[in-house]
């Protein structure tokens, strides 16, 4: 559903008021197409829109919600037949509807619908056999003749008439339009209204397989619903009955009627070498910018055949049709659409088609995830932009719907239409789709919404984020559950700090180090995202990285051919974000320590960046392997190391006057030496041989060991007389061990 209007100051004001009510559109008295509006405009006024009706409803609802839950699981609706006789002289009207259905649990007897008080409930039958019944805060609670068990097939027919309820939980409208007045009954039952005019299962989880719709009208006007017109029978009595059959799955919310003096006209969307009608339903005094503007309704079902796979209901029709709520309503096969100047506005054309595959092909499965029809149906906008203007329309589509306020996409309360049909569904929403786009690509994207379009598990069926998620994992193979957590039941977006500082390198360039760091206070404190990081420099030179950025601060570097003038985050704008520029912090760069080995010379440097010189390095927690040392003006790390093992360590850097400190644990791993200490002839073990090898090497020039450190075996420094003393009292008297000394 869609609405697109600028307001500014009172007079949008009183317009934005003027569009919550049930009116002949704001537009129709000078006949002129309103200009584009704003898209996040068009979604807001179109989600208050439909909110408006129910705002006074949410104690009632919240009990709708617990009874589809508690009480309606027994069973699956799986065919309507509703016939309505609509009298708009007295303002009723008188229904019978039947309803087919299975038992999902053994021993079912009590099927529960909602209808609400405001209608008269007359009598219930079940095969043709009266039935009993209450009917009280909502519900028409049945209990049939027979208990049926898991799988078997039971119908219930409900007769019932009266006046549907008016004001806050209004679905059914009776009101005029034009000049002079014409009457014009109409529907609009999202999310919780198909029982304010007939009665249902009244949740967009259980689809009907198939749906007839027979509607009794006054002769003088058209009848328009669902799916295709079976039959118009002239009753001979100033009447005319439509009869409208739904050969596909639909949900109780998208069951449409609307009856007036309408002016048709056809168009025909042509695939391979079969076509499919395009039928329009004008008001008469707007008929002229119906042909203007709707017919682009063709083009935009074969863009998105071709994006997504083809036209879910082929083998019906496409439609639209007026009526008088402000906005618009995507009712399967036949959008409902506001006669005011943004009702033919090419944005809520293509907005109220693509959800015919985003919320009526493929239904979100409750109200928490009704950003997978509106977030979608949003995004297709911006899709068409670009296929319109290329990817700068897009772009600029999509930062007109940049969404900067708080809250999560994921509705936790239901039971408040206006959470439902909030603007950060349709905008917010709408730029999951895009970051996801950004986040896996163009070719596993789309390869994403065809496999999900033809997915038997979800095709004529519903879903929740998780289903989609999975679909979009298994094609790119990206693990986006941290992606969907953060996005759709997160708050907020993430608020990027950068800085950056950079060193010539020998031989000519720079390293650039930048530094990103995430400020949000909100949940989650970090997004993790694929970041574009843009470094830009003299002469126009810039080059751009992209980098994985899952800390709340964290650092990179990168090599640069001239100096570096700035960094830009994101510059492209796959991220719903904010971005300012800091000083660059002192900051330790290490991601790690290399390697040593026992007895082995051992050599690294630390590297920090910002603040003012010098540094002064320390180790901040834990103690270096024995043999090792670190220098604390020059950040290097070295010496032989006699011992082996995993040290854990966090290493430190202050700058000039102990102003900035930075921190960074790491991990020192020395492996454990091949070398037997005493062993001078490398023969594996340590014995006389070995002290007649050290006296050669010390007295006669004899060769030295490998290493030549393994000749200082008392640690002195020097391979000496006293090296063999050390030698020959540990072989053959018990003395001390030898040592690893420190020759070169």
């Amino acid at each position: 559903m869609n609405v697109r209007l600028r307001l500014f100051g009172v007079v949008g004001c009183i317009l934005g008021i003027a569009l919550f009510l049930p009116s002949i559109g704001l537009a129709a008295a000078n006949n002129q197409i309103v200009p584009q509006p704003d898209p996040a405009e068009m979604h807001r006024v179109m989600g208050a829109a439909k909110a408006a009706a129910l705002g006074q409803q949410r104690a009632q609802k919240a009990a709708t919600v617990a009874a589809v839950l508690l009480d309606q699981a027994g069973f699956d609706a799986t065919y309507y037949d509703l016939n309505i006789r609509v009298d708009e002289i007295a303002l009723l009207i008188y229904g019978q509807v039947s309803m087919r259905a299975k038992a999902r649990i053994n021993g079912f007897q009590l099927p529960t619908l909602n209808l609400t008080n405001g209608l008269t409930t007359d009598s219930v039958k079940s095969f043709g056999r009266p039935v009993s019944w209450t009917h009280a805060s909502g519900f028409l609670n049945v209990t049939l003749d027979s208990v049926y068990n898991l799988g078997e097939e039971f119908d219930v027919t409900v007769f019932y008439h009266g006046h549907p309820p008016e004001g806050g939980f209004q679905g059914f409208l009776f009101t005029t339009h034009g000049s002079p007045a014409v009457p014009v009954i109409t529907t609009l039952s999202e999310p919780y209204l198909a029982q304010s005019w007939w009665p249902c299962k009244d949740t967009p989880s259980d689809k009907a397989d198939s749906v007839d719709v027979r509607m009794r009208v006054n002769s003088a006007f058209y009848g328009v619903s669902n799916g295709t017109l079976r039959d118009s029978i002239n009753n001979l009595d100033g009447t005319t009955t439509y009869w409208w059959h739904e050969q596909y799955p639909i949900t109780t919310y998208l069951v449409s009627l609307a009856i007036s003096n309408y002016s048709r006209f056809d168009r025909y969307y042509h695939y391979g070498a079969d076509s499919m009608p395009v039928r329009f339903y004008s008001y008469p005094e707007r008929l002229t910018n119906a042909l203007a503007s709707w017919p682009i309704a063709v083009d935009q079902i074969g863009f998105y055949a071709s994006q997504f796979g083809e036209y879910p209901f082929i083998n019906e029709k496409y439609g639209m049709v007026h009526f008088p709520w402000g906005g618009a309503m995507e009712h399967q096969t036949i959008t409902s659409a506001t006669n005011g100047g943004f009702g033919f506005d090419q944005y809520l054309i293509c907005h109220e088609l693509s959800h015919q595959w985003w919320g009526d092909l493929i239904t979100c499965r409750n109200w928490n995830h009704i950003w997978m029809n509106e977030g979608f149906a949003s995004y297709c906008e911006a899709l068409w932009s670009e296929h319109l203007g290329g990817s700068t329309a897009y772009r600029n589509y999509m930062n007109s719907m940049a969404y900067m306020t708080g809250g999560r996409i994921y509705i936790d309360d239901t039971t408040n239409v206006g959470n439902i049909f909030s603007s950060r569904v349709y905008d917010k929403g709408a730029w999951v789709l895009h970051m996801l786009r950004g986040y896996i690509g163009d070719s596993a994207f789309f390869a994403t919404f065809r496999s999900y379009y033809d997915d038997p598990r979800y095709k004529w069926k519903d879903v929740v984020t998780e289903e989609f998620r999975d679909i979009a994992e298994g094609i790119s193979g990206v693990n986006l559950h941290s992606f969907f957590n953060e996005w759709i039941y997160g708050y907020y977006h993430p608020i990027y700090y950068v800085s950056f500082a950079y060193q010539a390198k020998v031989g000519g360039g720079y390293t650039v180090y930048v530094h990103l760091r995430q400020s949000q206070g909100t949940d989650p404190q970090v997004f993790h995202m694929p970041v574009e990081l843009k470094i830009n420099g003299a002469g126009g030179i810039n080059s751009t990285f992209r980098v994985m950025d899952t800390l709340r601060e964290q650092d990179f570097a990168f090599d640069f051919s001239v100096v570096p003038s700035s960094v830009t985050v994101d510059p492209n704008n796959w991220i719903l974000k904010e971005t300012l520029t800091e000083a660059y912090q002192l900051t330790l760069f290490d991601d790690s320590v290399r390697e040593g080995m026992q007895y082995a010379p051992y050599a690294d440097t630390l590297t920090a960046q910002g603040g003012t010189l010098p540094y002064q390095y320390i180790v901040y927690v834990g103690d270096l392997p024995a043999g090792l040392s670190l220098n604390s003006g020059t950040g290097v790390l070295s010496g032989t190391p006699t011992v082996f093992g995993s040290f854990p360590l966090t290493f430190g850097v202050w700058d000039n006057g102990h102003v900035h400190f930075d921190q960074k644990p790491l991990t020192l791993n020395i492996t454990e030496s091949p070398l037997l200490l005493g062993d001078e002839d490398g023969d594996g073990a340590a014995d006389v041989f070995d002290v007649v090898y050290l006296i050669d090497y010390v007295f006669n020039g004899g060769p030295a060991p490998a290493p030549p450190s393994l000749a200082d075996v008392n640690r002195d420094c020097a391979a000496s007389v006293f090296d063999i003393i050390y030698l020959i009292e540990y072989i053959f008297s018990g003395g001390p061990a030898p040592l690893f000394g420190c020759l070169p």
